[in-house]
């Protein structure tokens, strides 16, 4: 007697192979910038990049996004950071093959996975995650009216991709809405 635990068809494998090479193309861009900026600057030193706007600079971040959970104890950090997220991991490969989702849906799944794995390979290889990029304001005057400096979190490509999936689906959420908006009065006018 042979056990089969075939949870995934051949066909559905072979519709989500582009979607898996995202996943792949984002850990890949993102380790490659991780090890260039490890290579080529100290922690904490900076590179302006496009003055008063953008610069890299290069930090550990041992939390999630915006330095959460940076001085939780070890083992919260080993929970929350390493193991949640391999299931996690695991939970959107499943979504990728076998969601009946339109595709925006699906890219922004092979976002977040490659995203995802692009961070957790750092903190199980590191113990923390490199982040350089940052993106910022120098302020300025106009028209007398003064606009302070502001400065967003230190981020990497990994987390970039897990933004732009993050917008991919709000805006998939307003495009469904007035479909079924539209699917709703043509009902009613039927």
């Amino acid at each position: 007697m042979r056990l089969s635990l075939k949870i995934f068809t051949r066909k559905e494998i072979v519709a989500s192979i582009p979607l898996f090479i995202l996943s792949a193309i984002v850990v890949i861009l993102d380790q490659w910038s991780k090890i260039t900026v490890v290579d080529s600057f100290y922690i904490g030193e900076s590179m302006s990049i496009i003055n008063g706007f953008l610069k890299f600079t290069y930090v550990h971040n041992k939390g999630a996004a915006f330095s959460f959970g940076d001085v939780f104890n070890d083992d919260v950090r080993l929970v929350l950071f390493k193991i949640i997220p391999v299931f996690v991991g695991v939970y959107l490969t499943y979504l990728i093959v076998k969601s009946k989702e339109h595709m925006v849906m699906k890219i922004a799944y092979a976002l977040i996975l490659g995203g995802g794995a692009g961070n957790v390979a750092d903190r199980i290889r590191l113990d923390y995650v490199v982040d350089f990029i940052s993106v910022y304001h120098r302020g300025f005057e106009l028209f007398g009216m003064k606009f302070e400096p502001w400065y967003f979190a230190i981020f990497n490509l990994a987390d970039s991709a897990v933004s732009l999936a993050a917008i991919l689906l709000i805006i998939d959420f307003f495009i469904q809405r007035k479909k079924e908006k539209a699917l709703a009065k043509k009902e009613n006018v039927s």
